[in-house]
């Protein structure tokens, strides 16, 4: 007994002091010399935002730069580097260096011996998505790996940004850290993928603020928002933001903000502790389409932010990763920001009838169900489609696919339990589980789903995920007591609506289900 515990002791003395050796290595590289960008728009008509950054060499004589060629949470491969030109690097004291292109998205510079370089070079920025840049007289959209160059290391570097504004732009929002200070707006990023994460919006902006759980968040516009209320979605937003944290009991940010650009084109992306969203103004009475968008987006940064599938992180921003669980972080996503905004009052019970109808139909009557599974879609979304946008006559959108699978995954798990646990049961427990550093693989993300029903879930999974066969609707029509009939506006046989003979229990279910 005494020999043990001599040993035990002497172990742990020896992992103290190799975690005490490991420890200075994750300190220095916050403690490295950061990359510093200023960014300059001298004449926004042009669409031309110029980029200044001093770059460290460590000593070497070459270092290699590299802009990405995909952006997290956007799966299709883009060529950001095409739009920058005039790259030009010199010395402390001005001296031009040599620099060549040595691949499509890179640049080598031969350093000169100095302990830094001075890089430049110009971005044209006329894109109206939101992984690219776009500048116009009265904004500019930043995406870090569209706008900023950076070392091709493994390093951990922290990089900052400052702007000097034009005349007639006000204010920089962003969810990277300001440094403080007198001068221009300066931003600083722990590592370079957290500056990939944090879109930045300048201009004439217009900024409102909520707080929820102490926590304040920010809606943001930018361009033509005649005739947006804003004040009422900054009110539906807080609404379900509200909702959102009584899911979870907890938001995982410090500030969140709602970045809204009012532009042609649509969509968004999701990031940690933000979104940038293309959206429209509507003029006139009823609730504005875009808030569906931002609820997709704001459910993201628990659902594929943080838990999320293994591939997914951390990320090599030149090889794009493939994964076969999009219609988990895609779809389910889908799922539960629909889902929520009725929880929240902001759908109606009969809209979320009829958008489930919308939704079903439209899988039923696409040709490529039968053609692609779901999983197959994920793991091809690179060539196969926008991002998983608007699949072909022979692909299937996991998107649309993945909301109807987690609604019936709900109710298959609802149904198994006597109505003590559901999806709401898993995905807590997944995020306990697999929200850090790894990820969940397939299997794990199915255990744990077969852990809170209580059954086996095998050849669920292997049905609806992996096959082609059809989807059973059973557990959804049997539980809820609901039924499909011919609605009008419905391509097919798919409207989803309560029985007229449900029982008091099955009525029960559903309000328990949709008013928890």
């Amino acid at each position: 007994m005494t020999t043990r515990r001599r040993v035990t002791r002497a172990a742990l003395a020896l992992a103290m002091l190799l975690a005490l050796a490991a420890s200075p290595a994750r300190v220095d590289a916050q403690n490295l010399t950061p990359i510093t960008y200023r960014v300059r728009v001298p004449q926004p008509d042009t669409q031309y935002a110029h980029v200044e950054a001093v770059v460290p060499t460590g000593g070497r004589a070459t270092v290699e730069l590299m802009m990405p060629v995909w952006s997290p949470g956007y799966y299709r491969v883009e060529d950001y580097a095409a739009r920058v030109d005039n790259v030009v690097a010199r010395g402390p004291g001005g001296e031009p260096l040599a620099i060549e292109k040595s691949r499509s998205n890179r640049w080598r510079v031969t350093t000169g011996g100095h302990a830094s370089i001075r890089l430049t070079y110009r971005l044209l920025s006329d894109q109206r998505t939101v992984t690219t840049n776009e500048v116009t007289k009265d904004y500019g959209v930043f995406n870090g790996a569209a706008a900023f160059m950076t070392l091709v290391e493994t390093v951990q570097r922290p990089h900052e940004v400052q702007f000097d504004l034009p005349a007639g732009w006000t204010r920089v929002m962003t969810g990277l850290d300001a440094v403080p200070g007198e001068g221009a707006p300066r931003f600083r990023a722990a590592d370079y993928e957290t500056l990939v994460d944090s879109p930045i919006l300048a201009g004439n902006l217009g900024v409102r603020e909520f707080i929820v759980d102490g926590k304040p968040h920010y809606v943001v516009s930018a361009g033509n928002t005649a005739g947006w209320d804003g004040d009422a979605a900054a009110k539906a937003l807080e609404t379900y933001v509200q909702e959102t944290h009584r899911f979870w009991g907890f938001l995982p940010y410090e500030r969140y903000l709602f970045l809204l650009v009012f532009r042609e084109g649509g969509g968004g992306l999701e990031h940690k502790n933000s979104t940038l969203c293309t959206v429209a103004a509507r003029p006139g009475p009823g609730p504005w389409p875009s808030l569906g968008l931002l609820a997709h987006e704001h459910f993201h940064l628990y659902n594929a932010k943080r838990l999320r599938p293994v591939e997914l992180g951390p990320f090599d921003f030149e090889k794009p990763p493939t994964t076969g669980t999009l219609w988990i972080a895609e779809g389910v996503t889908s799922y539960y920001s629909t889902l929520l905004m009725t929880r929240a009052g902001l759908r109606t019970e009969a809209e979320y009838f009829a958008s489930l109808s919308s939704l079903i139909g439209n899988l039923e009557n696409a040709p490529g169900r039968r053609l692609q599974s779901v999983e197959q879609s994920s793991l091809d979304v690179w060539n196969n489609s926008n991002s998983g946008v608007n699949p072909s006559a022979s692909t299937v959108s996991y998107y649309n696919k993945g909301n109807v699978m987690g609604l019936l995954l709900d109710a298959r798990i609802r149904r198994a339990t006597a109505g003590r646990a559901g999806l709401d049961d898993v995905m807590r427990l997944a995020y306990r589980r697999y929200s850090g550093e790894r990820g969940y693989t397939t299997d794990e993300f199915r255990q744990t789903a077969e852990e809170v029903a209580g059954v086996d879930l095998r050849e669920w999974f292997r049905r609806a995920v992996s096959s082609t066969e059809d989807l059973d609707y059973n557990d959804l029509l049997e539980w809820f007591g609901l039924r499909f009939t011919t609605g009008e506006g419905i391509t097919g046989r798919w409207k989803l609506e309560p029985r007229p003979d449900a029982t008091d229990e099955q009525r029960a279910r559903v309000r328990a289900w949709l008013r928890p």
